[in-house]
């Protein structure tokens, strides 16, 4: 059975992007444009990985990567978090995500933090 990744990404090409590379992986991929109900999407997919937008409709990257990580349930399962800018990376140290990336990133950056959270 193929491992699940959610990404939580409102632009179209980032998200297709995401989804090419992780399909391109052998994991399963489901897209989310918004995080309005974050906490109920998650439980229901169940994903091995999560891809967080910081700058996505609801109620944000940052309040769901904390949301997901301080709910029980949800907390053991690792986040990529990401934005495009320029001051995000002080903003994701104190959250609790297991990644940062800044975008635009490539391939081979999505790629090896991917394989590093949840294998092959």
């Amino acid at each position: 059975m193929s491992k699940k990744i959610m990404i939580f990404e409102d632009d179209a090409a980032t998200a297709e992007f995401v989804e090419i590379v992780a399909r391109q992986l052998g994991y399963d991929a489901t897209i989310l444009s918004k995080t309005d109900n974050v906490l109920n999407d998650v439980l229901s997919e169940s994903p091995d990985l999560i891809l967080m937008d910081n700058w996505i409709p609801g109620q944000g990257g940052f309040s769901s990567v904390e949301l997901l990580k301080s709910t029980p349930v949800t907390s053991a399962i690792p986040i990529i978090f990401y934005s495009a800018n320029t001051d995000f990376k002080s903003l994701a140290e104190t959250s609790k995500a297991d990644a940062i990336l800044t975008k635009p990133f490539d391939i081979s950056d999505i790629e090896e933090i991917i394989v590093r959270l949840i294998g092959q």
